[in-house]
């Protein structure tokens, strides 16, 4: 199982955000205003209390609350630097984390 910690660094290195599999889904683009707008805050302090309220790493927080996922776009995680790094190709599911839940 990876050991992929949820770190603003990590979610920082994180493709999710830019992924053209929620792209136009309405429930992230809210999510994601609402975490840009937090992020000088968590920056100040270096905490994180609540990372499932971070729109992305669906390889560690599992699949997205959000519905009406674009699944017909081609999964952005192999372009991740987190699936290098913490070699996510060998995991399950092995893409689509939003949809499918976290690595194992």
């Amino acid at each position: 199982m990876s050991q992929i910690k949820f770190t603003l660094e990590n979610w920082e290195k994180c493709k999710c955000v830019t992924c053209p599999v929620q792209a136009e889904n309405q429930c992230f683009q809210e999510k994601n205003v609402k975490t840009l707008e937090i992020i000088p805050k968590i920056k100040k302090t270096n905490m994180v209390d609540s990372p499932e309220l971070f729109p992305g790493m669906y390889c560690v927080n599992g699949k997205t609350t959000c519905r009406n996922l674009d699944i017909k776009q081609i999964c952005q995680c192999h372009s991740c630097p987190l699936w290098v790094e913490y070699d996510l190709l060998h995991d399950k599911p092995m893409r689509y984390f939003c949809r499918d839940g976290a690595a194992k």
